[in-house]
């Protein structure tokens, strides 16, 4: 290579690398963001406590709506990895094209449900067969704030899922330090 192709070269990647974003974008189609569900509350905001009716007297606790579980909107566009249990929606056969995703197992099962913003509905681009319905799973996809009713649960967050995979609870563990 002569040394004005080098050159040539050269300043085409420091054109690339000061295109604004160009290098951010690509670093975020390689690797999701990996949040946790204290990522999607917004900072100094708690749910409110739900009554404990141990003699079941009062009937169900409400649900709260939209507007009462506030989202980030740092949040909304963002390619992430979440942890956590799937309440099937739409159904064909044993290949599930959406479901809630929610932080706890039996939530949107048992009344009231979790706050909105503690809830995602999630469309996948193809549907899949779960191997485990009832485990916890890791879903990757692109997070929106759009928000989403059914009739189990209303949700703050909406997600195009990509993959979808079963929760290795050993794998976590060696993760951590001094781990196995």
């Amino acid at each position: 290579m002569s040394g004005n192709s080098f050159r040539v070269w050269a300043w085409l990647a420091l054109a690339v690398l000061a295109i604004p974003g160009l290098g951010a974008r690509a670093a975020e189609a390689a690797d999701p963001r990996q949040i946790t569900w204290d990522d999607l509350l917004p900072e100094g905001w708690t749910p409110p406590i739900a009554p404990v009716d141990h003699f079941f007297e009062q009937g169900p606790a409400a649900a709260q709506s939209v507007a009462e579980a506030p989202v980030v909107p740092a949040m909304n566009g963002q390619r992430v990895r979440l942890p956590g249990y799937l309440v099937p929606i739409d159904l064909d056969g044993k290949q599930v094209r959406s479901f809630l995703m929610v932080p706890y197992f039996g939530a949107c099962i048992h009344v009231p449900p979790p706050p909105p913003n503690q809830v995602v509905f999630v469309r996948l681009e193809k549907p899949v067969s779960l191997e485990d319905p009832y485990g916890a799973h890791w879903v990757t996809g692109r997070l929106s704030t759009e928000a989403s009713s059914t009739n189990l649960a209303e949700a703050a967050y909406t997600m195009v899922g990509e993959v979808v995979e079963v929760f290795d609870w050993d794998q976590l563990y060696e993760q951590q330090p001094g781990g196995g």
